[in-house]
């Protein structure tokens, strides 16, 4: 069985997490450092706490990839390359072919209303301006 890890890449709103979903079918697991944020059933971003939620979804990702699990996904915004690196080298040294999947751009404005967590208009704007291609 192929082993494949799925990275997306895309700005809120773009319909990422709804792909990340249909890759991940019944068997993948999806892993996205927003869950992370989650308080009561709400989404309650914390700026303080990005650095270690960060590092438990890829605990996590490194827990699955030990598993055997597949496909993973990983459901970030990832608008730079170096954000996504670990994730790939740590699939590929477990054995996992890799697959980044980039999510089209939507309008800002459609993308702040769309997004699920809040993210207004402004901060998308801004992730798409330092986008690495």
């Amino acid at each position: 069985m192929k082993k494949i890890v799925y990275i997306m890449r895309g700005i809120p709103g773009s319909g990422k997490s709804t792909m990340a979903r249909q890759l991940a079918g019944d068997t993948g697991k999806i892993h996205s450092t927003d869950d992370y944020f989650m308080k009561d059933g709400k989404y309650a971003f914390d700026p303080n706490q990005l650095r270690r939620n960060h590092q438990l979804n890829f605990q996590a990702f490194k827990a699955d990839l030990s598993l055997g699990v597949s496909p993973v996904i990983v459901d970030n915004t990832n608008t730079q390359k170096w954000e996504y690196e670990n994730y790939t080298k740590a699939a590929e040294d477990a054995g996992y072919e890799v697959e980044v999947v980039q999510v089209p751009h939507i309008d800002p404005k459609l993308a702040a209303q769309r997004n699920t967590h809040g993210v207004p208009e402004e901060s998308i704007r801004r992730m798409i301006a330092r986008w690495e291609k």
